[in-house]
């Protein structure tokens, strides 16, 4: 508002940048005063995270998930201003490292906010926005909702679906059963697609989706069998136990 130069802005910045842990999404939501801008000022905020992570690489802090969480608070708010371009909404939302987060749920809600704003992206765009966020890092609800999200490019959507798959057959496997088989064929799946950068239609997503939603029904299946042995196991023993005492007697 002031029109100050570059150079005392980024000192101003740099100042912040060592309060940055303390701060409030509320403390970032600094105004742009060009009527042809975004509503807030994305860039000055992206010069402050970049201006903590290089304090940060020099003084290592225990707050980097607060930070993380900060931003990822920020761009949940800005990312609704239809002005804001991928340009600017990425540099922010890969600004910290990757360890500044554990969850990328609220930085999957943030791309999402800005995906529903945004309809008239390109599928590259939308493709260029998501490599923002690691999938991986995604919770068990995050992901259900990203693998119906029709907002996300094709490729992304069927990678977290090929995702899921694998957690599918992990879960089967470690109730003990035999589908180790299915777990393998499932990863060599997933690291053929993502190796040929594969890109897949509509129909084939459909088709994915009806295989995961079989392979919760046979886990559900499984889980439900497994309790039973569980509790008959239980009987068992404590017949035994009875059975012996009376021996005893």
């Amino acid at each position: 508002m002031m029109r100050i130069s570059c150079e005392l802005l980024n000192e101003v910045g740099k100042k912040i940048a060592l309060k940055l842990e303390n701060c409030r999404v509320s403390d970032l939501l600094v105004k742009n005063y060009d009527n042809d801008a975004t509503v807030y000022d994305v860039g000055t905020v992206t010069r402050v995270v970049e201006a903590y992570v290089s304090s940060m690489l020099k003084n290592p802090t225990p707050k980097l998930l607060v930070v993380g969480k900060l931003v990822d608070g920020y761009l949940a708010l800005v990312s609704r201003d239809d002005k804001l371009s991928v340009a600017q909404f990425r540099p922010l939302a890969e600004a910290l490292p990757k360890d500044a987060r554990y969850c990328h749920d609220t930085l999957y809600t943030a791309i999402d906010t800005y995906l529903k704003a945004h309809p008239r992206l390109t599928e590259e765009e939308r493709t260029s926005l998501c490599t923002a966020m690691d999938y991986h890092k995604l919770s068990q609800e995050g992901l259900k909702h990203a693998t119906r999200n029709g907002r996300l490019p094709v490729n992304i959507t069927a990678r977290l679906i090929l995702l899921e798959q694998v957690n599918m057959a992990r879960s089967m496997t470690s109730t003990g059963s035999n589908y180790q088989r299915t777990k393998t064929q499932a990863i060599i799946k997933v690291n053929k697609c993502l190796g040929n950068e594969w890109m897949t239609s509509w129909n084939e997503i459909k088709m994915m989706r009806k295989e995961v939603d079989r392979m919760k029904m046979q886990l559900n299946e499984l889980q439900i069998c497994k309790m039973q042995i569980q509790r008959r196991a239980k009987r068992c023993l404590i017949l035994k136990r009875i059975f012996c005492s009376m021996s005893i007697l």
